[in-house]
């Protein structure tokens, strides 16, 4: 059985979004759980409302710490979660349309949404800090 896996790899090293990151494969194993156990569409949908609504607010906290971080990237981040939140509405909308869920297309959009995410365009933040507190250790003190 399929399922996605928190792994250290995933750790920006910043606490609050580090565990909002879990909670979301939460969610997303609460989805692929459901269509396993053969829930309805509704209840799918259900789940997937609640992963839209994390989403939206995950999201907003991450950029509100790029800001705060003077992240560079954080436009271009903006836009990708933009798109990502676009496409968990496509696959309610799909849900709703066709009252069909297909496990193997939930699980690449899911994987899509966490871990490529993450590993991809998060763990960019986790690089930025790392390299700004290591300029911050070379500066003589003055």
């Amino acid at each position: 059985m399929a399922k996605i896996v928190w792994s250290a790899e995933f750790q920006l090293g910043v606490p609050s979004l580090d565990s909002q990151h879990k909670r979301f494969i939460e969610l997303a194993n609460d989805i692929l759980q459901a269509v396993r156990a053969g829930e309805t569409p509704k209840q799918v949908s259900a789940r997937l409302s609640k992963l839209r609504e994390y989403t939206v607010y995950h999201f907003a906290d991450e950029e509100a710490f790029m800001r705060s971080v003077g992240y560079p990237e954080l436009k271009a981040h903006s836009l990708e979660h933009e798109e990502l939140k676009k496409l968990v509405r496509y696959h309610q909308e799909k849900l709703f349309r066709e009252k069909l869920v297909r496990e193997k297309d939930l699980l690449e959009f899911l994987k899509k949404l966490l871990v490529d995410h993450v590993i991809y365009a998060d763990l960019g933040v986790k690089r930025f800090l790392e390299e700004k507190n290591a300029q911050k250790d070379e500066k003589p003190a003055a």
